[in-house]
C-alpha cells in the first residue's frame, strides 16, 4: 500500500446525508446511486468526481454524506451541504479488484504503526479508530468493484 501525505484547502460538498448502523449499510448506496443522478443540478466543480464522508460518531453505525465538491455559493435548499476544513490527510488509492475490508485492515496498521493519528474534532465522541473517512470516487466506477481515493484527516 503507497500511502501520500497531502494538505488539501477547505472545500464544501453537496449532496445528501445518510445516517444509520451497519445493518442499514445497504441502503447507503441508493443514496450515493441517487444524488449521482442529481449531478446536473448539483452543479459540481468538478462532474467527474463524487464524495463520500463518513463520520463515526454513531455506536455501531455513521453519519455519511455523499456529494460533489462546489464551490462556495449560495446554498440550495433542496440539498444538504457539508463544509470540509483544511486538514493535512494520509491517502491511499483502494484498487479495483481488491476488498475494502483489506486496504481499510492496511489504513489501521499504518495507524498503529505509529506514522501518524488520526485527526479528532474537539468534545465530539467518535466509535472507530478511524473517525473520518473521507472517500473520493470516479463517478465511472463499477459498484461492485469499485476502485477510489482514501482521505483520513490526520493530526498535524
Amino acid at each position: 500500500m503507497e500511502v501520500n501525505i497531502v494538505a488539501l484547502p477547505a472545500f464544501k460538498v453537496r449532496g445528501r446525508k445518510w445516517e444509520g448502523s451497519y445493518e442499514q449499510v445497504p441502503g447507503l448506496k441508493d443514496v450515493i446511486k441517487k444524488v449521482e443522478t442529481e449531478k446536473e443540478e448539483i452543479n459540481p466543480v468538478d462532474p467527474d468526481y463524487q464524495w463520500g464522508l463518513s463520520v463515526h460518531t454513531i455506536e455501531n453505525g455513521f453519519v455519511h454524506f455523499s456529494g460533489f465538491e462546489v464551490e462556495d455559493s449560495k446554498s440550495r435548499a433542496s440539498y444538504e451541504e457539508m463544509n470540509v476544513p483544511h486538514h493535512t490527510y494520509m491517502t491511499v488509492h483502494h484498487p479495483r479488484g481488491r476488498e475494502i475490508g483489506e486496504t481499510y485492515a492496511s489504513i489501521y496498521q499504518w495507524f498503529r504503526d505509529g506514522n501518524a493519528k488520526p485527526y479528532l474534532e474537539p468534545e465530539t465522541n467518535y466509535y472507530d479508530g478511524l473517525p473520518l473517512k473521507f472517500e473520493k470516487y470516479p463517478v465511472d466506477r463499477d459498484f461492485d468493484e469499485p476502485h477510489f481515493d482514501i482521505y483520513i484527516p490526520i493530526q498535524a
